[in-house]
């Protein structure tokens, strides 16, 4: 009885199955058709409001699935069916394996193409070059604050912020599947700012081996496997890539460590968002930052981040980075951009957008 029972049940969950399918086939057609839509008139085939307005409303709509679940699921769905239209590239700090790979895969999903950047500043360049529709930079995190050389390239190159993503970033000591101490670790190997973050950790158990900086923390772990008295910290899911042991889960210093990536393109994508972002300069004379806080405080908009950067060939002057609440859409806030154009000697909106998670 338990196995005619089981039996029939299984045959229920095929029948499903075979309708999940037919119906993913029906959505990837009119998808298809929604692109060749799209390039007749002249549309960009990512629209990320869109997307999560699709995400938010199926969400909504689950009746005894898990909401996560059905989240996950629907996010490669959307990838699919994006990439289905016009395959999306996607340039991150790579390898395969650092946190700005998650980042850039929880966003875009696997459909997506991705390439890795050993630097920053080669990703700015892909996407201004048009080689990659897309970039995921890191911007700033929880613990250690701005990553400066994102805000830099700001300044260099002209691209566009289009989204958000929140990562909750657990480092985690990584080794040779073979160690069984710490005694045989003579090296460790870390981005700089992974080590800031895990300098409690570092300082108690790992203070008399040879720190090695590397380009990111996925290339950290790769060299592990080049060096079996190395230790690398990073991700889990590194350690998983490379075959490599986890050897301690969660080093950071604070549970509280998020990095926000943001999403960058050549070209700017619909506007609505519920933050933007500028950059600007400043007449050096007193008075002249403050009196552009205060357009803020007039108009009645939250100002939710304030960076200050050097400018390149002009000793002690700066340039601002801020956030703030709302879209250039929004009345108010196109008027404080216009009043803030009269308050500045240079000044670009870098976009309005929204989390993508």
């Amino acid at each position: 009885m338990y196995d005619l029972k089981l039996e029939e049940s299984r045959s229920r969950i095929n029948k499903i199955d075979e309708e999940v399918v037919r119906l993913l086939d029906e959505r990837a057609a009119v998808c298809r058709e929604i692109g060749k839509i799209k390039a007749e008139q002249g549309i960009q085939v990512l629209d990320m409001n869109r997307e999560r307005e699709v995400l938010e409303r199926v969400v909504a709509s689950v009746y005894s699935a898990p909401p996560e679940g059905i989240r996950s699921v629907y996010k490669e769905i959307i990838s699919m069916c994006r990439n289905v239209q016009k395959l999306t590239t996607v340039a991150f700090l790579g390898p395969a394996g650092s946190f700005s790979y998650e980042a850039a895969l929880s966003a875009f999903g696997s459909s997506s193409k991705y390439f890795p950047c050993r630097r920053i500043k080669k990703i700015f360049v892909e996407v201004e070059n048009g080689r990659s529709d897309l970039g995921v930079v890191p911007l700033e995190n929880s613990l250690e604050g701005a990553v400066n050389e994102t805000m830099d390239c700001f300044v260099d190159y002209p691209v566009s912020i289009t989204g958000e993503i929140q990562l909750r970033i657990s480092q985690n000591l990584i080794v040779d599947p073979k160690v069984q101490s710490l005694n045989e670790i003579e090296r460790v190997y870390s981005h700089p700012q992974a080590l800031a973050q895990c300098d409690g950790y570092v300082t108690k158990y790992l203070s008399e081996k040879e720190i090695v900086v590397t380009e990111s923390t996925a290339r950290a772990a790769e060299h592990v496997l080049r060096d079996m008295k190395g230790a690398a910290i990073g991700s889990s899911v590194a350690a998983e890539l490379n075959g490599l042991k986890v050897y301690e889960a969660g080093i950071e210093d604070s549970p509280n460590n998020f990095t926000r990536f943001v999403v960058i393109s050549k070209e700017p994508l619909p506007k609505g968002g519920a933050k933007s972002s500028v950059i600007f300069a400043l007449e050096h004379v007193p008075g002249a930052l403050a009196a552009v806080l205060d357009i803020f405080a007039k108009h009645g908009i939250n100002i939710t981040m304030v960076i200050s950067r050097p400018m390149p060939m002009r000793s002690w002057e700066y340039f601002f980075y801020i956030d703030f609440e709302g879209s250039v859409l929004d009345a108010k806030v196109e008027s404080a951009v216009k009043d803030m154009r009269g308050k500045t000697k240079f000044l670009r909106v870098l976009g309005s957008y929204s989390r993508l998670q």
